[in-house]
């Protein structure tokens, strides 16, 4: 960014123009919900999905981001690891018990999944379990502690938030720690350990088990909620508490096996379609090629396409792929399901412009 002052201007100059631009074509929406401050699952309708769109992290951004934003992205990506930054088991426990005061953020994002080179985590995570035994920790405290077991990345400390779940005295204490573990950051062992929960008779350690593993967004993480959905025979798979597959928003290696999943187009298939589409535009291209080489129009308009709309992430690509959808297919359910998409686009931007007409200046 080191120019001349006159190029810098004309650049400057430039961006604001493309910028505001950007933001006239932009539909606002919500980020991926979820708890806290790590990973996100996603809430869509009803009382449990109260916004209409679903953009979803990894898909594509619907708005153009502002100063403040950048700025804390700057500001995140600057955060060195707690191994980098404290040199004892004490000195980072002591920042723990100043930064439970205000839940700071910054905290969490250091000891986030710290690594093996973190030679003294190991008594960390020890006083951070004895700290949750005591007394004298505060309800917040206990949930700032918790939150940290769940994003260490540790089995043994994610087996401390179930064992706190499963032995808690009371419902609000049960779910302090069921909040925390939905949370949950952590590799395939970690995820592995969160789906040994799913057949558990507790419901809301399975329920947060459920959603911590919706947050992973893995293959790994794709197959135990296919295979949890299938097993109890539930074609809502947590759906309308806005965990589950249907609100997953899959990496790359998990769009695959979502796909053949959702190839079967069981009574388990819109789930799997759902996430597809959470994707973003991957996700989508594979659904529409899916309805391409429908056999039964009727079945996939009912099964695939139920509840999808709140899905669609409405970006600048969105039009002129389904343009061409429109113009090259044979399938008149193509066409149909790209008209209810332009449609549904097109009273949002209107309702918006509406809304900016009467708001007062």
């Amino acid at each position: 960014m080191k120019k001349l002052l006159p190029l810098l201007l004309l650049l400057a100059a430039v961006a604001g123009v493309y910028m505001y631009s950007r933001s006239d074509k932009s539909t606002t929406v919500p980020q991926l919900a979820g708890v806290g401050s790590t990973p996100a699952a996603s809430t869509n309708q009803g009382s449990a999905h109260p916004e209409p769109i679903h953009p979803g992290p990894g898909a594509p951004a619907t708005t153009t981001a502002t100063a403040d934003e950048e700025e804390d992205e700057e500001q995140i990506a600057e955060i060195k690891p707690a191994a980098d930054v404290f040199k004892s088991a004490d000195e980072a426990f002591n920042a723990v018990k100043e930064g439970a005061k205000d839940y700071d953020d910054t905290i969490l994002e250091q000891v986030t999944q710290p690594g093996d080179d973190c030679t003294w985590c190991s008594q960390f995570y020890g006083m951070i379990t004895d700290a949750l035994a005591s007394q004298d920790s505060t309800s917040d405290q206990k949930s700032y502690y918790s939150e940290i077991l769940a994003i260490s990345g540790k089995v043994d400390n994610v087996k401390t938030l179930v064992d706190k779940v499963q032995n808690a005295k009371s419902t609000e204490e049960a779910d302090l720690y069921a909040e925390a573990l939905e949370l949950t950051v952590g590799k395939d062992d970690v995820t592995q350990y969160l789906g040994d929960q799913l057949d558990s008779k507790n419901q809301t350690l399975r329920e947060a088990g459920v959603a911590a593993i919706t947050n992973q967004g893995t293959r790994l993480a794709a197959e135990l909620l296919i295979k949890n959905t299938i097993e109890r025979g539930d074609p809502d798979g947590y759906y309308s508490i806005g965990i589950g597959l249907g609100e997953m928003v899959p990496d790359d290696e998990a769009i695959a096996t979502i796909q053949q999943f959702v190839e079967k187009r069981d009574k388990y298939a819109n789930l799997g379609v759902k996430a597809l589409v959470n994707s973003g535009m991957n996700g989508l291209r594979i659904l529409f090629d899916l309805l391409e080489t429908s056999k039964d129009p009727e079945a996939d308009r009912k099964i695939l396409l139920k509840d999808i709309m709140d899905h669609i992430n409405y970006d600048d690509t969105l039009e002129p792929f389904l343009q061409e959808r429109k113009s090259n297919t044979k399938q008149p359910l193509v066409r149909e399901f790209s008209q209810q998409i332009q449609d549904e686009f097109a009273n949002q931007n209107q309702g918006e412009s509406e809304a900016e007409s009467t708001s007062p200046q």
